[in-house]
């Protein structure tokens, strides 16, 4: 059974990144990268986040169609990323809108979408190998759709079929 691993930041006792899967991975064609990226969590935000974050990290840990995860936070900043790589995008669908994920979306919005928070959301195609957590911070700050307080600033807009790597490099 796959288990979470918690990766403490040696720069940051707040902060720390727990990681599910092999980053290392071979993505089969057709696999995709999601990333939500919150800054400017209040520290109320950020307990009903991290609590959210616990019951739907038990429900990737049994998801077969889900082929890497990687939670980033920091108390400092409030800040918090969560990066998953699935099979597909219909395999993404499915969890993103059932179970415990879809009731955290609807009841627990608030948390990313008023107060002086900034929300980044993106879901891309994606081959080749992953990207470095701080090219996918880039990234979603580029290219993913952005909103201020819950107010939407920018649409989503990602480049066409290409390899992340191609782009940042």
């Amino acid at each position: 059974m796959r288990t979470w691993v918690k990766h403490q930041d040696p720069h940051n006792k707040y902060g720390a990144t727990f990681t599910l899967g092999d980053r290392n991975i071979e993505l089969p064609p057709g696999a995709v990268i999601s990333v939500t990226r919150g800054e400017q969590f209040n520290i109320p935000r950020l307990i009903i986040n991290g609590i959210l974050n616990q019951f739907i990290m038990k429900r990737m840990i049994k998801n077969e169609d889900l082929l890497y995860a990687e939670l980033t936070g920091q108390l400092q900043g409030g800040t918090g990323q969560t990066m998953t790589v699935w099979k597909d995008a219909k395999c993404m669908n499915r969890f993103r809108t059932r179970g415990f994920h879809q009731f955290a979306r609807k009841f627990f919005s608030w948390v990313f979408y008023s107060g002086k928070v900034q929300s980044y959301f993106l879901t891309w195609e994606h081959q080749g190998p992953l990207p470095s957590p701080e090219e996918i911070t880039s990234f979603v700050k580029t290219y993913g759709r952005h909103f201020d307080g819950g107010k939407l600033v920018k649409k989503a807009n990602p480049p066409k079929k290409q390899s992340l790597n191609e782009i940042v490099s």
